[in-house]
């Protein structure tokens, strides 16, 4: 499943979800999926079959229960702690409140999806990350210490889900903090546009690219790329294309940590720490890492 959607593909998701609730008469607070198709936020699916578009449920909440109502188009969830102020209407629906819809999902996402879709969601203004963070803490739900840790993983500007994949897989593998959507200084396109790398080392003069597939299908944009690629060669840079099916491949993950690291070391005479963290141990470790990242040791 692509994980990237343009604004276009949400707008219509959620113009067809609104109309399809209302239609079939959803009187319940809605959550989940549902709940992000009609704030127009992206869903951080990996490797599931993409269902995104599929109003197979219509997912809502209720507080206990009893107050479950027997319907083959809906998929009641209860949350005891759901309070009033947690229910939201739009569209003339009841809704959970975006941090209300992020908590009640923490108990089915991984922390990779949770940082995916916090940041995702901070992107899309439906939330800050400090009004998150407070009532993420003041909560109880399940898979609260996942959120605890996403929390920690956060970093602010991520400009899509699958960037946001890429930079923890790069730092749970050793490769220190990177600047998101880095702009190169003194060095434009022939428009005068500044020229960015997605995530970038600047001090290394390393950086990743993420390449979706409309950098391949579309003209304008594979010339720009071009043209970004070879001038950043020319400033000795070392850039990186990295697309989908590297993101699902742990070996090609591993060979280009492995490759920045080299160069890292080329370039330092230190040779990084390449262990490789499951996201709890990297979040855990989150202050040393970003201080030893810092000091270049």
């Amino acid at each position: 499943m692509n994980m990237t959607r343009t604004q276009t593909q949400l707008n219509d998701i959620r113009t067809r979800t609104i109309r399809q609730c209302k239609e079939a008469h959803i009187t319940q607070p809605l959550c989940g999926a549902t709940a992000l198709k009609i704030y127009g936020s992206e869903f951080p699916f990996t490797d599931e079959p993409d269902t995104f578009h599929v109003p197979d449920k219509f997912h809502v909440m209720v507080r206990d229960a009893s107050h479950r109502r027997r319907a083959p188009h809906v998929k009641a969830h209860t949350w005891k702690q759901l309070e009033p102020t947690d229910i939201l209407y739009t569209e003339g629906l009841q809704v959970l409140s975006p941090e209300a819809t992020a908590v009640t999902l923490a108990g089915t996402l991984n922390i990779m999806q949770q940082v995916m879709l916090l940041e995702a969601m901070v992107r899309n203004q439906l939330f800050t990350f400090p009004m998150f963070a407070d009532y993420a803490h003041k909560r109880t739900f399940h898979g609260k210490k996942r959120t605890l840790a996403a929390l920690k993983l956060y970093q602010d500007g991520s400009a899509s889900m699958t960037e946001t994949a890429l930079r923890l897989e790069l730092n749970r593998r050793g490769v220190p903090r990177l600047v998101l959507n880095y702009v190169v200084p003194n060095v434009w396109y022939p428009n005068g546009a500044p020229i960015t790398f997605d995530l970038a080392l600047p001090e290394m003069k390393i950086a990743w690219e993420y390449q979706g597939d409309h950098h391949r299908t579309d003209k304008a944009q594979y010339r720009r790329d071009a043209y970004k690629g070879n001038l950043a060669r020319s400033k000795n840079w070392t850039l990186f294309d990295v697309t989908y099916d590297d993101l699902r491949n742990q070996q090609r993950l591993n060979e280009l940590a492995l490759q920045a690291a080299v160069i890292i070391a080329q370039r330092t005479g230190t040779v990084p720490c390449m262990d490789i963290l499951t996201l709890q141990q990297l979040a855990d470790r989150r202050r040393v890492f970003w201080k030893r990242s810092s000091s270049g040791t």
